[in-house]
């Protein structure tokens, strides 16, 4: 204390001493609050934990066919490029790490191995899965992933895919047998399930019941092809939009247009699929 203020300085300091420190306090009660909060699964994904993830990516460029490369099949991944389905492999890889991995003695790569390989084992072109339908089935058999769509609708998504083995000259691996049998399992396999989907026409009726961090996965028109391209639900305003890897834009972006009014945009996008990650 200072000897040379007088005494109403001295008590006024005083208070101002004490408030500060109490202001002090109060904060450092609510930052520890906070901090514990976040550490839990749950919380992260209540406040938008995946989106948290994605946006730090917007910018990045988009390139597709990063996964084709020369020798034999192996687990590639790069986080300076991505395409749609990509980029929310990794995300949600990283996500799942953050959140789980660590507690499960599992790499960021192993779950990255797990979502995007056949029975979770890299055996050849064939053994990654090339249909977006078929990466839903195994990630919510795995329990990762809960398909919701058939909770908002109930119009049935009634298509055969056969596009890998219709267009086999657009696919230069499946030269090879074995890798074609997979294939040709594959669509089999996804053929065996009743699908739902969202028309696009129907989005802005149930777009409130979709959370920002759920993965969206747009369907299409196109003969024998399931899925055109994949993002996030992004909310704003309450707002429905997509975080996504765009080919158009040639980076990572939240959409200009609301989702409906962007597949609205697109002729050969039908609707959506929507799925919440567990």
């Amino acid at each position: 204390m200072n000897k040379f203020l007088p005494k109403k300085d001295i008590f006024a300091n005083s208070i101002e001493i004490s408030h500060t420190y109490l202001l002090i306090f109060l904060f450092f009660i609510q930052s520890s609050g906070n901090a514990q909060k976040s550490t839990t699964p749950e919380k992260l994904y209540n406040d938008n934990g995946i989106i948290h993830i994605a946006s730090r990516y917007l910018g990045v460029r988009y390139e597709a066919g990063t996964l084709e490369g020369i020798g034999p099949e192996k687990l590639r991944y790069f986080s300076d490029k991505f395409d749609c389905v990509t980029f929310v492999e990794y995300v949600l890889a990283e996500y799942l790490f953050q959140n789980s991995g660590k507690n499960k003695n599992q790499t960021f790569e192993q779950i990255l191995q797990n979502l995007r390989y056949r029975d979770r084992e890299i055996d050849g072109y064939g053994s990654r899965i090339h249909y977006f339908t078929e990466w839903i089935l195994q990630n919510t058999e795995n329990g990762i992933l809960t398909d919701i769509t058939s909770q908002l609708s109930d119009v049935k998504y009634n298509k055969k895919i056969t596009f890998m083995s219709s267009h086999i000259t657009l696919y230069p691996k499946l030269s090879d047998s074995t890798s074609l049998s997979k294939v040709l399992e594959s669509e089999i396999r996804i053929n065996a399930q009743n699908w739902c989907y969202i028309p696009k026409d129907q989005i802005s009726s149930v777009e409130q019941k979709i959370k920002s961090g759920d993965i969206i996965a747009i369907t299409t028109d196109i003969a024998g092809l399931d899925i055109v391209h994949t993002g996030f639900a992004y909310k704003k305003n309450d707002a429905l939009y997509l975080l996504h890897a765009s080919e158009t834009e040639g980076k990572v972006v939240i959409s200009q247009q609301n989702l409906s009014a962007y597949l609205m945009s697109h002729k050969k996008q039908s609707g959506i699929m929507v799925l919440r990650c567990n």
